[in-house]
Order: structure tokens, then sequence, then C-alpha cells
């Protein structure tokens, strides 16, 4: 069985986005980003399987649609650096991870994409229509969307949103080990985390986490 799971950690709150072959609630997940979190935080996560099946294009397709969903790239509260889509990161997918085969030396003439181009039709591209991201195969998208991926879009916010921003921005607040913080602003630079990340923690009731 494939499962594809969400980790998030239940300290900070940054989530994870993956698959894997083995026990989802053992295995700890892999990615560069996720992996030193885990090592600077400990493995203090919550793990919630939201697609398992034995079909991997299934999984892929659920993996993409997640990670458009969430916009896991874009998203700071996310450690997924690509989206998930199946061919990265877990060893537990690789067969050579079971079989203990070598990798075949597949440079030059031996590469089957040997003199042909990388770029096929089914290319899967980010496309965006001045508000909302996708991730679709080339040629595929709506017409209203353009070629490109829309990074720090936000909508901009009324006064009254501005001022209560800006107020929690400057409240008090204290960790799960009762340490004391002049804003979430300053315990998010403790943690390595965002303020965003933060007031999320507080407002979830997340182990500890609260405005003083």
């Amino acid at each position: 069985m494939i499962y594809l799971y969400l980790k998030t950690h239940n300290i900070t709150g940054l989530r994870y986005l993956g698959k894997t072959i083995q026990d989802p609630y053992i295995y700890k997940g892999s990615g560069k980003r996720w992996s030193r979190h885990i090592n600077l935080h400990g493995n203090d996560v919550t793990t919630t399987i939201i697609f398992e099946s034995n079909n991997k294009d299934e999984i892929k397709q659920q993996g993409l649609y997640y990670s458009s969903l969430w916009n896991i790239v874009a998203d700071q509260s996310f450690a997924n650096l690509k989206p998930e889509e199946g061919d990265g990161g877990d060893m537990s997918m690789c067969q050579a991870y079971h079989d203990g085969i070598k990798k075949r030396n597949t440079s030059g003439s031996k590469n089957s994409m040997y003199g042909r181009s990388a770029i096929t039709e089914q290319t899967i591209r980010w496309y965006n229509n001045g508000v909302d991201n996708i991730y679709v195969p080339e040629n595929t998208q709506p017409d209203n969307f353009v070629l490109g991926r829309l990074i720090n879009y936000k909508k901009p916010h009324s006064a009254e949103t501005k001022e209560k921003l800006s107020r929690y921005g400057r409240k008090k607040c204290i960790s799960p080990t009762g340490e004391i913080f002049d804003s979430r602003k300053d315990a998010a630079a403790t943690y390595n985390i965002t303020p965003v990340a933060i007031g999320g923690l507080i407002k979830r009731g997340v182990s500890g986490w609260r405005w003083l």
C-alpha cells in the first residue's frame, strides 16, 4: 500500500506533504528542509493519512491535487520545496532501495532521452490567472491562465484587518516551555518559523502556545 500523508510539527506548526510505502506513523518523512527542521526541533509530529492506494498514478494525481490546493511550495508553513508527485525524497519508493541493485549508467548515448528534448507535451507547469495558481500538464490550462506562478500575491487588507493584525503583532505570547516573548515576531525568530505560524499555533491551542 502507498500512503499520501500530511505531517504537522506539534511545536512549530510546520507541515510536510509526502508519501511512503512504510508505516506513515513511524516513517519520519524526507526532504531537506523538513529533515533539518526535525533535527532542530525534534520528531514531535502529528501524522494524517490523506489518501492510500496501490495505484501509483492515483497517488501522483492526489499528490499534485493537494500540492496545488495548499500551494505547498509557496506557502512557508510547508517544508516542501517541490510539488508532491512521487519522484523524490522518500527512498522507500525506489526499487533499488529493496533490491540492492545499483543504478545503471545512463549517461550519454545510453540515456533514453539522448538527442531528444527534455520538454514534452506532458511537461507539468505552473499557471496563474492573476489570482490563483494551478499545476497542470502543458497545453491543458484554461484559456484565462498564463504560464508562471504567483509567489507573493496577497489580496489587500481592509483598514480593520490591518489594525487587527497590528494589534496582535504587538501582543505578548508565551511558548510551551514558559518563555515569554514581547511579540509573535520575536517568538518566530527564536523558533525559526513565520509570525503567521506562531499565530496559527496560538489560535489552535497547539502544545501550550497562548497569548498573555
